[in-house]
């Protein structure tokens, strides 16, 4: 079929027509004919407002959408601005996951139940270099706009606010754009990448694999937390359980995050992307549930409140932990060709359903707008 499809589209218009009457003859899937049926209705629907430019201009994105994967690219250098932003993308992204990581460790502290001691007593550290990092942030804040101003060179304004926004939160630098086109992003060994739906597709199917291997830590976690603390404790007395539990949980959560962030910064489709992957956002939100709670419990000193912030951190705890689980297998599923034709097949139904009462719409908005224009035209 896929053979066909592409010698379909190589042929011109008037022969492509011929071809696929001839495919629609040999066709008696009544799945097949449905899709057919709806398209056809759509049409009346898509050609009355086919002559909008806001529709032209999304008609035409979607023809040109670039599937192609293109890494290492050269970007213009030819002013300080662009020089100096290519000479420290890389360092950057890198304290940017150095920032995750210290954020995730501070954050399992303060959200965890009965943080270990051993955490608790590195807090000041961690604190203190996760302040550095703050820092060096400032710095090139200041004078990533001191060359822009000094090359006379405008800046991407998404990218300007996104860079801002990193002064608040370190890790929004993993997935950073070039400052001036907002077309290429830079990833460790691709160097400066092409963002595109090509470079989307790649980089979804290279987090597959190694996402569920790092979601699957969760299973020995919850085993160990719900079944054998005591007997691991009893045992081994001088391991640091509660410590490699933490340290395990802060990583699986900034895999979580690093993954989103990237990913949701790639995408064209930003919010699309964000519903879909809704478990793995509300992962990643939780433990601040419990965390702003914390802060605002701490300015308060009565035990009863208190007690009531340790019983949040303890539900919250819990709720990531069977996120990070039913997420896990989520994964899993998808991998298996069996439960993917029907999940796909699912969905295939909700999307005809979807786009049916969007044509309904669709229809209403062209009638309200044509309305619009006849009374523009009678009026002058």
């Amino acid at each position: 079929m896929n053979q066909e499809n592409q010698i379909a589209n190589n042929l011109k218009p008037d022969h492509r027509k011929e071809h696929l009457i001839e495919q629609l003859r040999s066709i008696d899937d009544p799945l097949v004919f449905k899709q057919i049926a709806s398209i056809l209705e759509g049409k009346e629907v898509i050609d009355r407002i086919s002559h909008f430019p806001q529709v032209q201009k999304l008609m035409r994105e979607r023809r040109n959408e670039d599937y192609e994967v293109r890494t290492r690219q050269s970007i213009h250098q030819d002013n300080d601005l662009s020089r100096y932003d290519t000479k420290v993308v890389g360092i950057l992204f890198y304290l940017g996951i150095v920032s995750l990581l210290l954020i995730g460790a501070l954050v399992t502290a303060f959200t965890e139940e009965n943080p270990s001691p051993s955490l608790v007593a590195w807090l000041s550290w961690l604190g203190g270099l996760l302040g550095f990092i703050y820092l060096v942030f400032i710095i090139d804040a200041l004078l990533l706009f001191y060359h822009a101003k000094k090359a006379a060179v405008s800046v991407n304004q998404a990218e300007k606010r996104k860079r801002i926004l990193a002064l608040l939160f370190p890790p929004l630098r993993i997935g950073s754009r070039d400052i001036i086109s907002n077309d290429y992003t830079w990833l460790p060994g691709w160097h400066w990448s092409k963002v595109n739906e090509g470079l989307f597709t790649e980089l979804k199917k290279r987090f597959v694999l190694p996402m569920i291997g790092i979601a699957v830590l969760i299973i020995p976690v919850l085993i160990i937390e719900w079944k054998f603390l005591d007997e691991v404790r009893t045992t081994f007395p001088r391991l640091k359980i509660n410590l490699i539990l933490e340290a395990v949980q802060t990583f699986i959560w900034c895999a979580f995050t690093f993954e989103f962030l990237l990913m949701i910064s790639i995408s064209r489709r930003k919010l699309h992307y964000a519903k879909k992957n809704w478990i793995d956002l509300l992962i990643i939100l939780l433990p601040f549930v419990s965390f702003l709670r914390t802060l605002r419990i701490s300015q308060i000193a009565r035990l009863k409140y208190a007690t009531r912030s340790f019983k949040l951190r303890g539900v919250v705890t819990k709720a990531r932990q069977g996120l990070i689980f039913v997420d896990f297998l989520q994964r899993i599923f998808q991998l298996r060709p069996e439960s993917e034709v029907k999940r796909l097949y699912r969905l295939l139904q909700e999307n005809q359903c979807d786009r049916e009462e969007l044509q309904e719409k669709l229809k209403d908005a062209v009638l309200l707008v044509e309305k619009k224009q006849q009374l523009n035209n009678q009026s002058s």
